[in-house]
């Protein structure tokens, strides 16, 4: 994302320091918090983090910042998850990767259960 800087701004009580990051299409300065990250331009790289994994792939070349206005406008953005795929990606930031593969495997081992279960219910097998 943009690089932060730190901003004060003078109170009764002293100087309070806060960071801000620029918006990349208007310049206004907002909070990380409140900022949109976006990435710009794409470059290859080979998967190395995962023993299984050895394709290439797709990734921002650069991080950048916007302002909520500016999301809104050129991106259509809204600010909550719109989707199962959103919702995931929030999991997988929060979460380690040890963690999202234990989910995944717990997931699918639940439905393999159950499909199991079903099978022997339905073919009356054991």
């Amino acid at each position: 994302m943009s690089r932060a800087q730190t901003r004060s701004a003078p109170t009764p009580h002293g100087d309070v320091a806060y960071e801000v990051v620029s918006c990349a299409n208007c310049g206004t300065e907002v909070v990380p918090e409140d900022a949109v990250p976006v990435g710009v331009g794409t470059e290859t790289y080979v998967c190395t983090g995962l023993p299984f994994c050895r394709e290439s792939h797709e990734r921002p070349r650069e991080h950048a910042a916007l302002c909520a206005y500016c999301a809104e406008a050129t991106l259509g953005y809204t600010a909550g998850p719109d989707g199962v795929g959103d919702r995931l990606a929030a999991f997988s930031e929060e979460h380690s990767a040890l963690g999202v593969g234990l989910w995944l495997g717990v997931v699918v081992g639940v439905a393999l259960a159950v499909g199991l279960l079903t099978v022997r219910l339905v073919l009356g097998i054991g």
